[in-house]
């Protein structure tokens, strides 16, 4: 009788055991779920979300600035009257800066915002002077319209400034979706004002 105890009790904690490892249910379907998209993968759902990433797109220059305003560590070049404040670690060179603007625009779009920054390297890091002009934009849902067609995205922003900047003040945008990362960026950007950040 002994005996049988032993054998009813091993195999009971053997069947606990492999009842461990084996996967749950509930674990087998969270696994074959495909990952979720992300908001800007998304971003044709909603009209709201466009105007939120276009607003981001058109401030990413401003970010780059207030990270240099904002290093408290940085130092400062000066160089025919004008001063090269020293970017942090995130931004400290042409890659990172390219690759922060290329989250909004396209690679050639990326590259001549950098292009026309004023930047100098010191020490093999960048630092960067504020521009002599600059381009505030207005865009909400009450100035934008979005159109549609075979998976891109046409948006027309109107009145983006005041009459006191320009007096062309539409920007009309291309968005499409990046072959790799399926994440919609800018392939262009139409309109006067402002232009001279991306020639």
């Amino acid at each position: 009788m002994k005996r049988w105890k032993s054998w009813i009790f091993l195999l009971s904690a053997l069947l606990l055991l492999s009842g461990c490892n084996t996967p749950s249910q509930e674990n087998a379907k969270t696994q074959s779920k495909p990952p979720r998209q992300s908001a800007m993968q998304k971003l044709d759902e909603s009209k709201g979300d466009i105007v939120l990433f276009l607003n981001r797109a058109e401030h990413a220059l401003e970010d780059v600035y207030f990270a240099a305003a904002d290093n408290a560590k940085g130092k400062t070049v000066r160089e025919d009257g004008i001063v090269y404040r020293e970017l942090p670690k995130r931004f400290d060179s042409k890659e990172k800066i390219v690759g922060y603007f290329a989250r909004f625009w396209s690679k050639p779009l990326a590259e001549a915002m950098y292009d026309n920054m004023s930047t100098k390297l010191v020490k093999g890091k960048v630092y960067a002077a504020f521009p002599r002009s600059d381009y505030p934009v207005l865009i909400s849902r009450r100035n934008t319209t979005v159109e549609k067609t075979n998976g891109v995205l046409h948006v027309t922003v109107e009145d983006v400034t005041t009459p006191a900047f320009a007096s062309d003040r539409t920007i009309r945008y291309q968005l499409v979706r990046d072959a790799k990362t399926k994440r919609f960026e800018i392939k262009s950007r139409m309109g006067a004002y402002g232009s001279e950040q991306f020639q």
